[in-house]
């Protein structure tokens, strides 16, 4: 049974008999309640009806006992027959059954056109399809075509409702078509419009952005053509006209068929099946935009995702799409709103021995920014498209440096660039809670253009500097999740290798991009040897914002912010950046972005006694609790929230004894777990992946499911895409990391694998899909290549040990390559299945020639990749995972 998000459906399983093919749920929609069986009676004997039958009259009473004022309608595949009621040849026991219970409860049959289609030559068109309602008044039904081929007809009920929705307010948005568009005029109108005697004769960003906006869309309605649509109005965006043109021609065909009652010849069905299969494949090319939106309309089953109804504070419902974007968008603004105290004193921080000139816009560095944008990203509330943009780059990039440096020297961001239209992005949990979604800005281009060269430029300076902390992983180039990972897994596998302990926390940081301090990071900016310029031009860009939330088309009021970097801004993580780089001043935070991260450890050694354990422990959670009262001091100083509720604590230990001495944060005291998720990978205590890889092969089965039931639409070797692209990235996220682990929990990857070639179902195709054990092999010593040649953080290259030099040169030294690494010895297999000892075993087999004399991945990953599967090869191995799952 499908149901529409945006209708309350419960089922209501103390009504269900296990023993009988029917389904009761309870719909609430429009003011309307309603409860459905949905039942199926199979060809079976008479006391198998009788006791349907039976389940009907006691069930009917039941129902009316505990909703009185709820209309009950049982429908589904009866096959009953009866003369008079169905208009059948006979009747049977079943359809007397069933004539009986609805006169007996005053329930009216509302189908009267049959709903079978014979497919053998001696049978009847019949009714078999029943619709039972005690209120049958306002009911409509029709008959339809079959779905498929099924042999029974579809049949279309339009229930009445005592309250209807409010209609939507229809908007009107202009779709360009950009394949008719004469963009040689479309040039040559920008490169003569006298863009200095009309739109900079003023001083004034404002108005000079206006011009510039309103000349842009003057330009694209001359030489664009364009229409207008009612927003919001596609409901089902992969129903295109070829689908419409063959669900006329199919009911065209049904209508013929009712009105004859002759059969419909099978071949004339298979050949046109075919040819709707080769059609449908033919204009969805692998890798084409059309080809992307029909697998993402597979996976999610076809069904446009929209936004089930909201839960305001009192406990009502937000239904329509206005009443969904008021309250997400009076939600976001409360959470972007701060009530500080004027009197309110700003940290701050040493001020740092360099300084950074003052930016100058160039035509070179805008024109590159325009040649790079993505022509599929959204357009800003201003309606300036990207396409245009990039098309017309070298007539448009002499204006808009004119426009960038009036906007940088006047030290004002025109009021227009500072409204996003902020669409809701769902999170973890429950999607009727407004509270977990999350929201995306969209501005207007032209801001991103300029924020892109003031973006690019100032990292360029900060990372120059070094004045990011080095433990500092996110939005950076060359950094990623797996290297902050690799360091903290290794230092905890480290403390327990040494028969030592560590204890990690995860923080949670309320709001983080959402409530920044505009005060408080402006205060920091020019610690950081910002120019003056540049801090007054960011102090504009943060003030004076304003969002509109939008739901299915549908906006909300404007709403004003005072706090909180713009998530969606290309300035915004660099700003973040600054906002928390002095909280990285604590010993042992590590962060990325706003995931902050706290540890420490203490070593041990052979027979220690147990006081000297818990004495350990308790200077471990001392030290924990130290940094703790420490983040907690600079959230108070920086006006932001953490939550203790949901900080998360972890001993990492292999002692037998359990870690009992829990930290406390803010006056709450912590619960130690046995598992702690960072960065989407969880880790369990023994520093193993046990639980993070049953995630992933569950993660991953979900989503070849969905690809398996959708395979009919696509060819083998755009499946072969789609595994790629869509299924195989959930089982190697940070492989790395846990490539080392049992075969017994990386064979349900494989196996997975093996499903996902039963469905391409091509064999000269699926021959060259590469076993995983030897992507996470090639995989780990990239990243190990990376770190071996310094592109990482300071922390992450001292990790690795040093090249060993070998003084002499003796018979057993022969294949050794320059870059052999130092192993890491262990006492225990569990520390050996770690990134570093397994990786640096593999890296020392590699021979010499796989190393480029320079440092390029490229070179290096295909040499690996050539040596590994020659050495499977040489080694015979079987199966998909070969030699790397017998490691």
């Amino acid at each position: 049974m499908f149901v529409r998000e945006d209708i309350c459906c419960r089922r209501l399983l103390h009504l269900e008999d296990r023993d009988l093919s029917i389904l009761w749920v309870r719909v609430d929609y429009g003011g309307h309640t309603r409860v459905y069986a949905c039942l199926y009676r199979s060809h079976s004997g008479d006391r198998e009806t009788k006791r349907l039958f039976e389940h009907l009259q006691l069930t009917t009473a039941k129902v009316l006992e505990l909703y009185p004022s709820t209309e009950l309608v049982i429908l589904g595949d009866f096959n009953a027959h009866h003369t008079e009621w169905l208009s059948s040849r006979s009747t049977d026991y079943a359809g007397r059954c069933a004539h009986e219970f609805a006169l007996a409860y005053g329930y009216s049959q509302l189908v009267h056109s049959p709903t079978r289609i014979p497919d053998i030559g001696d049978h009847t068109s019949s009714i078999l399809d029943l619709l039972l309602t005690q209120r049958p008044d306002g009911y409509s039904i029709s008959v339809d075509a079959p779905l498929g081929s099924s042999d029974h007809c579809l049949i279309r009920t339009l229930a009445p409702c005592t309250r209807t929705d409010p209609p939507r307010p229809t908007s009107l948005r202009r779709i360009w078509q950009y394949k008719s568009a004469d963009w040689d005029g479309l040039r040559e109108y920008y490169a003569s419009y006298p863009w200095r005697q009309l739109c900079f004769t003023s001083e004034d960003p404002d108005t000079c952005a206006a011009a510039v906006s309103e000349t842009i869309l003057a330009g694209m309605e001359y030489f664009i053509p364009n229409s207008l649509v009612a927003a919001g109005t596609r409901k089902r965006p992969w129903f295109n006209r070829p689908c419409k043109e063959a669900k006329r021609i199919k009911q065209a065909t049904f209508r013929a068929w009712t009105t004859a009652r002759s059969n419909s010849d099978p071949n004339v069905s298979d050949v046109k099946c075919k040819l709707n299969a080769v059609s449908r494949l033919a204009n969805y090319p692998s890798g084409s935009r059309a080809f992307w939106s029909l697998a993402k309309a597979a996976e999610g089953n076809f069904c446009l995702s929209s936004l089930p109804p909201l839960q305001n504070a009192d406990g009502n419902l937000a239904h329509s799409a206005k009443e969904k974007a008021d309250l997400l968008g009076a939600l976001f603004a409360s959470n972007s709103t701060l009530n500080v105290d004027e009197s309110a004193v700003p940290p701050t921080i040493p001020r740092c021995g360099y300084s950074m000139p003052e930016i100058n816009f160039s035509q070179r560095d805008v024109r590159r920014e325009l040649l790079t944008l993505d022509v599929h990203k959204s357009s800003g509330p201003d309606g300036i498209p990207a396409m245009v943009l990039k098309q017309c780059a070298p007539e448009l990039c002499p204006v808009l440096t004119r426009l960038f440096a009036l906007s940088y020297h006047t030290r004002q961001v025109p009021s227009s660039w500072k409204t996003a239209h902020v669409h809701p992005v769902p999170k973890k949990g429950d999607r009727s809670d407004p509270s977990n979604y999350r929201p995306i800005a969209i501005t207007s281009l032209l801001s991103k253009v300029m924020e892109r060269v003031i973006n690019t430029k100032l990292l360029r300076y900060l990372e120059e500097h070094d004045l990011i902390s080095d433990r500092q992983y996110g939005c950076r180039h060359g950094r990623s999740t797996g290297d902050l990972l690799v360091y903290l897994t290794h230092r905890w596998a480290s403390a327990i290798e040494s028969q030592g302990e560590a204890l990690a926390v995860s923080l949670d940081m309320a709001k983080a991009f959402d409530r920044v301090w505009h005060r408080g990071l402006l205060s920091k900016l020019p610690s950081y040897g910002l120019p003056e310029g540049l801090c007054k031009w960011v102090a504009s860009f943060l003030s004076g914002r304003c969002i509109r939330a939008v739901v299915d088309s549908c906006c909300s009021a404007k709403l004003d912010l005072n706090a909180g970097v713009p998530q969606g801004s290309v300035l915004s993580p660099t700003l973040f950046l600054l906002h928390i780089n002095d909280l990285l001043s604590i010993d042992g935070i590590h962060c990325y972005a706003d995931d902050s991260t706290g540890d420490a450890f203490y070593t041990g050694r052979a027979n220690i006694p147990r006081s000297a354990v818990v004495e350990s422990r308790e200077q471990l959670v001392s030290q924990i609790e130290s940094s703790l009262s420490k983040v907690s001091d600079w959230g108070r100083d920086n006006l932001v929230q953490f939550n203790p509720s949901k900080t998360q604590v972890c001993a990492f230990t292999a002692k037998k004894t359990p870690f009992t001495v829990a930290p406390q944060f803010q006056d709450t005291t912590l619960t130690i777990s046995n598992s702690i998720g960072i960065l989407g990978v969880d880790i369990s205590s023994d520093v193993q992946f046990r639980c993070h890889l049953e995630d992933k092969v569950k993660m991953a089965s979900k989503k070849l499911g969905v690809l398996n039931r959708a395979k009919r639409y696509f060819t083998p070797g755009q499946r072969l895409l789609l595994y790629r692209s869509q299924v195989r990235p959930h089982m190697e996220y940070c492989s790395h990391l846990w490539a080392g682990a049992p075969a017994y929990q990386l064979g349900p990857l494989d196996s997975v694998q093996r499903r996902a070639v039963r469905i391409v179902d091509d064999p000269i195709l699926t021959s060259d899909i590469e076993p995983l054990s030897l992507r996470r092999d090639v995989a780990s010593l990239c990243v190990l290549y990376r770190l071996y040649n310094g592109l990482c953080s300071e922390e992450l290259f001292e990790m690795v040990p040093t090249a060993t030099f070998y003084h002499r040169t003796a018979r057993h030294r022969q294949g050794i390559h320059a870059h052999t690494l130092q192993p890491k010895w262990s006492r225990t297999d569990r520390y050996q299945r770690n990134f570093l000892p397994r990786t640096i075993r593999l890296w020392n087999e590699l021979p010499a020639e796989v190393f480029p004399q320079d440092y390029s991945m490229g070179s290096f990953k295909r040499g690996v990749n050539r040596f590994l599967k020659g050495r499977q090869r040489a080694c015979d191995a079987p199966g998909v995972a070969g030699v790397h799952r017998l490691r």
